[in-house]
């Protein structure tokens, strides 16, 4: 089956490790073209010999950075389809976020069709008292945070959405020690759910996959 038409261009922040790193591989399973952005360029380039995408060194609390970064996405793709906004944790990810999320979304608005911006909220929750910026790093915050770019883009065709990963026990039951199970977040299940609400807006690629491959462990 022929995808050149709907063949997403996929821009992923994070995506070293985690959840971003889940769903650069679930989109580059199904053919999309894939831009990968993190802070560890050691991660980023593993997941990048993987998935043979487009990466770049970020830094998505750093305004500087993120500028070098958007100016040679410009540069090198004429538009975005979705941006996967997985990178840092706590405030963090709420700044990296609404950063990344602006300067690129000029890049968004030229392309054509149904576009995302999808904002993963952190894996770990929000510890607030850990957190140099409580409501910042808060659920709320990054909820509001996600909704003010939702706003913005009213009546273009970009839908924004937060995107909560589930959790799940892990498969072994506890020590005698342990009295409970321990539990982590399914970033391959979030992945797949990512994938599934860009590719029902895209009919020519809903189906479409491509030569599967082992994901590091």
């Amino acid at each position: 089956m022929s995808v050149a038409g709907d063949r997403p261009r996929v821009l992923i922040t994070g995506a070293g490790d985690g959840a971003g790193f889940a769903c650069a591989c679930a989109f580059a399973e199904r053919g999309a073209e894939v831009i990968l952005c993190d802070i560890d360029g050691v991660a980023l380039t593993r997941a990048n010999d993987l998935v043979d995408g487009f990466a770049r060194y970020c830094d998505v609390v750093s305004e500087a950075s993120i500028a070098v970064f958007a100016a040679e996405i410009a540069d090198t793709f004429p538009s975005l389809d979705v941006i996967v906004n997985a990178a840092g944790r706590g405030y963090v990810r709420s700044l990296g976020m609404m950063r990344v999320s602006q300067a690129l979304l000029p890049l968004v608005r030229r392309a054509r069709g149904r576009r995302f911006i999808l904002n993963v909220a952190p894996a770990g929750g929000f510890a607030l008292k850990e957190s140099m910026f409580p409501y910042a790093g808060s659920r709320e915050g990054f909820q509001r945070l996600s909704d003010a770019l939702s706003d913005q883009v009213v009546g273009t065709g970009i839908c924004v959405l937060a995107v909560t990963p589930r959790r799940r026990l892990n498969a072994h039951p506890p020590a005698s020690d342990q009295p409970y199970f321990l539990e982590r977040a399914d970033d391959s299940e979030l992945a797949e759910r990512i994938v599934r609400t860009v590719a029902a807006s895209r009919p020519g690629w809903r189906h479409h996959r491509v030569q599967p491959f082992n994901r590091r462990a």
